[in-house]
């Protein structure tokens, strides 16, 4: 291309030209500095029909360099040229296909494999749609889904994003997205989290038939699925629920949507990162996360209150026998206090006593971790379950080097986790030895 640039900024080294749109276009380059493949996307003023695309272009930055997570490309800066040319966001390289390019000319997917993907883009969205306040994709579609080679899918193209709480007064917002994959309400500039949800629907309608949205009836009002899928529930319920016209007849979260799929199989993690010490490994599973399991999320920065929002938190990492939250049902749960009550009893209240000691050393342990403990993400390794306890061999990565720790938990919550899953975990940084992983 005659007017490709050989250096954006005097350090970014274009090395080709990965894709270009009206106002926009995106560099692979190589940063010398930081020595690190990245994508650079352009935007060109003189370009421009529209002003809109620089609010917008700048929204993306933004909102992007406030994300953490493995399924959104991180944002490594964002800058203006010195004459107002054009303004650039400096962003992680994501290695893998479009969705769509794969639906086009890659192998076919398996049902296993979409259910897997449904619940990793799930996993995205509840992460989206969690912040405060609620983070709007707004053009979910096969082409802004690229797929790692570890088979993990990252969401990308944020030109349209915007944040999801709006007063009632509002008057409507220029209309985003692509026709066919956005929600009627979508059309006169209305939207929440229900409309990407929408769009996730008729994204996975497109992956399972192979026939994009627009190919379907709508002379009813809505995409008319056909009768017989190509599939069984629970992912023909999950599609049916998330394309309903009516947002209130949709599904109201990911979380909602993911609990249509029930225990599905999962497939790469999907959990958040922690930049700049992000952790994977290949074939890592994301952990299932539902109603009535276990939570993982993102504590943050130190410090942290352990009797603030953080308090049902601490108390499962403290007391792990009896948590904040009992995952496992009532009748063990009523099972496990008569059969522990029974044996302090038979041993004169030795028991108690013990566990107490237990709590008190796990306080003594876990309490500076908690409060003061640098976050990041970690795999589990191995599991070893015994009687009362499960022991839990997880490994992370800080400052490159990789340690290994181990933690206690309930033996119940061997049935949740399992060798390969992705953990939140809290470690210090003067001694990474010494660290834990937590759950909601």
């Amino acid at each position: 291309m005659a007017d490709a640039p050989t250096t954006i900024a005097d350090r970014y080294v274009v090395e080709r030209l990965l894709g270009s749109g009206a106002s926009a276009r995106t560099w692979l380059c190589h940063d010398p500095v930081d020595d690190r493949t990245v994508a650079v996307k352009e935007l060109h003023y003189e370009h421009l029909e529209d002003w809109r695309h620089v609010d917008l272009f700048e929204r993306e930055a933004k909102v992007l360099a406030r994300l953490d997570h493995v399924g959104v490309p991180n944002v490594y800066g964002y800058f203006g040229r010195d004459d107002g040319g054009e303004l650039y966001i400096v962003q992680e390289f994501v290695d893998g296909q479009s969705l769509a390019d794969r639906l086009e000319d890659g192998p076919m997917f398996g049902q296993d494999e979409i259910v897997a993907l449904a619940h990793q883009l799930l996993d995205i969205l509840d992460y989206l749609h969690g912040r405060a306040p609620p983070v709007l994709h707004q053009d979910i579609k096969p082409s802004n889904i690229l797929i790692r080679p570890d088979g993990s899918p990252v969401l990308v193209d944020f030109g349209g994003v915007t944040f999801g709480w709006r007063p009632p007064t509002h008057g409507g917002t220029t209309v985003v997205g692509t026709f066919g994959y956005m929600p009627p309400e979508q059309l006169v500039g209305q939207g929440g989290a229900t409309a990407d949800l929408y769009a996730l629907g008729a994204t996975l309608l497109h992956v399972l038939t192979t026939r994009p949205p627009t190919d379907f009836s709508f002379e009813s009002g809505r995409i008319e699925i056909p009768a017989e899928l190509p599939a069984k529930d629970p992912l023909t319920r999950l599609i049916e629920a998330l394309l309903r016209p009516a947002p209130r007849d949709r599904p109201q979260s990911a979380m909602e949507a993911r609990e249509l799929l029930g225990g599905g199989a999962l497939a790469v993690s999907a959990t958040t990162s922690s930049a700049p010490m992000a952790y994977s490994r290949p074939g890592a599973r994301a952990v299932p996360i539902t109603r009535s399991g276990p939570n993982f999320i993102d504590l943050g920065d130190p410090p942290r209150d352990r009797q603030g929002e953080f308090r049902d938190v601490y108390r499962n990492l403290i007391n792990p026998i009896f948590p904040a939250k009992i995952l496992w049902s009532r009748v063990t749960h009523i099972g496990n206090t008569v059969g522990w009550g029974f044996v302090s009893l038979f041993t004169f209240g030795i028991f108690p006593l013990s566990y107490a000691s237990l709590m008190a050393g796990r306080v003594r342990r876990y309490r500076p971790l908690f409060t003061h403990g640098t976050f990041t993400r970690g795999s589990i390794r191995s599991v070893n379950k015994g009687s009362v306890y499960a022991a839990f061999r997880f490994e992370f990565e800080a400052d490159g080097a990789v340690y290994s720790a181990v933690i206690d938990y309930a033996y119940q919550m061997a049935s949740y986790w399992q060798e390969g899953d992705t953990v939140p975990v809290l470690y210090d940084p003067n001694d990474p030895t010494s660290a834990c992983f937590v759950y909601r």
